[in-house]
């Protein structure tokens, strides 16, 4: 991909990370100021994409495999889906901190938004694309954006009793997702591929009409 196409990204995930502040939900967790009931269900949506972002890069990797295509791809592929595996877990973790049955939760049907996004990303990865990049880039733009800032203002307004306890998912994400967009933009430009540029950036644009459709 060419600099002006990431650039392109750039500025559209700026721009969707700052819609996300007026979001009814999404903008409360923000600004700290979300009622127990509103993390709550913040978290368990959160829990319901996040569960799949190791099984999504492992299928983008075994697509690659069997296609043969990008082999340089393949180890940074194989490693973010090792550091993507306890997640979801930090999730459940912050939840029964706040009180709830988890196990209620993962018996729980995905919300259909997210579910739109796994079969998507799914299938582009069965068929040896590397699309699932453009959904990783963006997801992780949001965390590095607003993650570590949503804990800080949750522990400082304190709305939630012990709110101290159950930010182990955002501030996890705060720390670590600015260097893993650094590496996703030197992965970008070297997808040199026309059709795997576009399914990159329609992968990009399910994220920003699908992702608010998650928590509702």
């Amino acid at each position: 991909m060419t600099r002006d196409d990431i650039r392109l990204i750039e500025r559209e995930s700026t721009a969707f990370v700052d819609s996300m502040d007026h979001d009814p939900l999404l903008g409360r967790v923000i600004r700290g100021d979300a009622s127990r009931e509103a993390y709550v269900g913040f978290l368990g949506a959160t829990y319901q994409y996040v569960r799949w972002s190791g099984p999504l890069l492992a299928e983008t990797a075994e697509g690659l495999r069997r296609s043969g295509r990008y082999p340089w791809l393949l180890e940074l592929l194989d490693v973010k889906t090792t550091e993507e595996a306890p997640h979801d877990g930090w999730v459940l973790d912050d939840l029964r901190r706040c009180g709830e049955n988890v196990e209620l939760l993962k018996a729980k049907a995905a919300p259909i938004a997210v579910q739109a996004y796994v079969h998507f990303s799914m299938t582009m990865a069965k068929e040896g694309s590397p699309a699932f990049l453009g959904a990783a880039y963006m997801l992780e733009f949001i965390s590095m954006r607003r993650a570590k800032r949503a804990a800080k203002n949750l522990r400082e307004r304190k709305a939630i009793p012990n709110i101290e306890k159950a930010v182990s998912f955002l501030d996890g994400h705060g720390d670590a997702d600015a260097g893993h967009i650094t590496l996703l933009n030197d992965v970008l430009r070297q997808i040199g591929n026309p059709t795997d540029q576009a399914a990159i950036m329609l992968s990009v644009a399910n994220i920003r009409a699908l992702y608010p459709l998650f928590f509702r």
